[in-house]
């Protein structure tokens, strides 16, 4: 277990990595595109046609790095009022059902890169972040749902420990 949560954290370093770098030159392509334009009166289609590429790389890596930390959209209006063990079976259903759509969406995502490779040749190759977005996402749900069992387990435990606690408290004031 202690090399999957290694895993996430060194997938997440690289996505992090990634983020950066992307956003540093899509920022340094935009720039360098409105410079030229405004002073040589030369604009880049290609950098017009790349830059929605970049863009949505930002925003899926950025999702996956979200759902690492916990901080991705989650509807818990109703889970605030749930007992405990009934928001931890909430919790352990949401990752399961989150690892099944991101399984299904990842299996498709290849039939959809093959055709967006067939109908835009060489720009084609930006969708290929789908399969990617989809398996980082089912790891980082299975990740969450690993927790949320271990966190369960020793919530259970330290419950126990702490009726046991209690009972002994109890029975030596007797």
């Amino acid at each position: 277990m202690r090399f999957i949560f290694k895993l996430n954290d060194a997938l997440a370093t690289a996505e992090k990595a990634l983020v950066v770098f992307l956003f540093s030159t899509l920022i340094f392509l935009i720039v360098f595109n409105i410079i030229t334009r405004n002073i040589f009166n030369i604009s880049f289609q290609e950098i017009l046609e790349i830059t929605p590429g970049f863009v949505l790389w930002l925003t899926l890596f950025g999702t996956t790095l979200a759902l690492k930390n916990g901080r991705h959209i989650k509807l818990e209006l109703v889970l605030r009022h749930l007992g405990r063990r009934k928001r931890y079976l909430a919790q352990i259903m949401s990752g399961i059902f989150g690892m099944a759509v991101m399984g299904v969406l990842f299996v498709a995502s290849f039939d959809f890169v093959k055709n967006e490779i067939e109908i835009f040749g060489h720009g084609g190759w930006t969708s290929v972040i789908f399969p990617v977005f989809f398996a980082l996402s089912f790891f980082r749900y299975a990740v969450q749902t690993a927790l949320s069992k271990s966190a369960g387990d020793e919530s259970r435990v330290g419950m126990s420990n702490q009726e046991d606690t209690t009972n002994s408290d109890i029975e030596n004031t007797r």
